[in-house]
């Protein structure tokens, strides 16, 4: 069982970069990759355009049930009733967690359009995948502390483990709170290897970020970890047990 917890579909406006629906399903055919939890690329900042990107991970998840889960990512900084009435909308569609992305929302975490993003998952029971890494300062994974500190119901996924420049900033969070989860896509072998020797395997869950990543993650992880029971963790049951995938 292999399961993404971090893919994207749709045009980004942010990055130019862009995936259909074709794509994800050929490469998790390729790859042999059985659950995606799909969230939108960043769409114009626009109602909308957020509306209309959640619809499509929605039809997306009806025609492949059971295998493709939608995760909400909608600008925070959105009007506060425009942002609950999105959120409680996708929730009702199945969608099964939230996304922060403190670069392509220019959002600080611990900050107040953040905190409510917390206070409304906690609400719903959803995790939040926080954006860290490139963004700098609210992608450094501290930016996150005292929301997470604030909100130890909410279980939260630190997306690329803070890249290189800030692995050891996630790391602390990952041992300091019991409520925080690594996601490590595009991290080297290296940082990998010693994220598991330094906090366990039932913390670190699989993620491609973009398909073009999926073989070389895939190698990576098949050369890194040493035995089967860390091999599962990471490659599914950690996101089965946090996102509630059976």
């Amino acid at each position: 069982m292999i399961i993404d917890v971090h893919a994207h579909l749709g045009r980004d406006y942010c990055f130019d970069f862009e995936q259909n629906e074709d794509d994800l399903l050929n490469a998790y055919d390729c790859y042999k990759i059985d659950r995606a939890i799909v969230q939108p690329n960043t769409p114009r900042p626009y109602l909308e355009d957020i509306k209309n990107a959640h619809d499509r991970i929605a039809a997306m998840c009806k025609k492949n049930a059971g295998r493709i889960f939608g995760m909400i990512s909608a600008n925070p900084h959105l009007k506060d009733d425009d942002y609950r009435c999105e959120v409680l909308r996708c929730k009702s569609m199945g969608f099964i967690g939230i996304k922060i992305h403190t670069l392509a929302h220019s959002v600080n975490p611990s900050g107040i359009d953040g905190m409510k993003v917390f206070e409304i998952a906690k609400e719903l029971s959803l995790p939040v995948m926080i954006h860290t890494g490139n963004g700098i300062p609210f992608a450094d994974p501290i930016a996150a502390y005292a929301a997470i500190k604030s909100y130890p119901e909410v279980l939260t996924v630190l997306s690329h483990t803070g890249g290189n420049m800030h692995q050891t900033q996630a790391l602390l969070m990952a041992k300091e709170f019991e409520n925080v989860f690594l996601e490590p896509s595009w991290m080297p072998s290296v940082c990998i290897a010693s994220m598991i020797n330094s906090i366990g395997s039932k913390k670190i869950m699989f993620g491609s970020d973009e398909i073009g990543n999926l073989k070389p993650a895939l190698d990576t992880f098949a050369a890194v970890i040493k035995n089967d029971v860390d091999y599962e963790n990471v490659m599914w049951k950690t996101a089965s047990g946090v996102y509630g995938i059976k």
